[in-house]
């Protein structure tokens, strides 16, 4: 059933889909992904303590000579903050440039508006968390259509991210 956490196994301490067992206990989600040109939103994983509240995902960015892998990205269940902002980005436009970063500062985004009625997203992944190959940063820019593009978006988006706790 979609949407359901179902226990997420381990062996030798890693789940199936590949990630190290962390100190919390999760479960695994259905294989519901967003993708956003070459950025991918993907392996939801639920926290087991049902008092704990954090969905964990996977953000992925893949190119020809790039494959940068963000496991264990958290979002509170309600999943707001990152539909929040894009959805609050308007169809007529502003100056500069918008900025969100996830609570944990893992995820960026930074959003500028063309002249051609169209959003520039640059997403830049950088795990706060030191792992045993080192701090690394990886940035993708993808661009959408102001108006019905981006509400599709985010709609994914805020699917993906808030969980019925149930």
């Amino acid at each position: 059933m979609a949407g359901v956490p179902i226990p997420c196994p381990a062996v030798a301490g890693v789940c199936e889909h590949g990630w190290q067992r962390r100190e919390i206990e999760m479960r695994c989600m259905d294989d519901t992904e967003v993708r956003v040109g070459l950025l991918r939103f993907a392996e939801r994983h639920l926290a087991e303590d049902a008092n704990d509240g954090r969905l964990f995902f996977l953000v992925e960015i893949g190119a020809p000579g790039l494959h940068a892998r963000l496991e264990g990205a958290t979002n509170l269940v309600d999943g707001m903050g990152l539909p929040c902002f894009l959805g609050g980005l308007d169809f007529r436009g502003w100056e500069g440039e918008k900025h969100w970063r996830s609570a944990d500062r893992d995820i960026e985004v930074v959003a500028r508006f063309s002249d051609r009625g169209r959003i520039g997203l640059e997403w830049t992944l950088r795990p706060w968390r030191q792992s045993v190959t080192g701090e690394w940063t990886a940035t993708v820019i993808t661009e959408l259509e102001a108006g019905a593009e981006k509400d599709t978006l985010v709609a994914d988006l805020h699917n993906f991210l808030a969980v019925e706790m149930g």
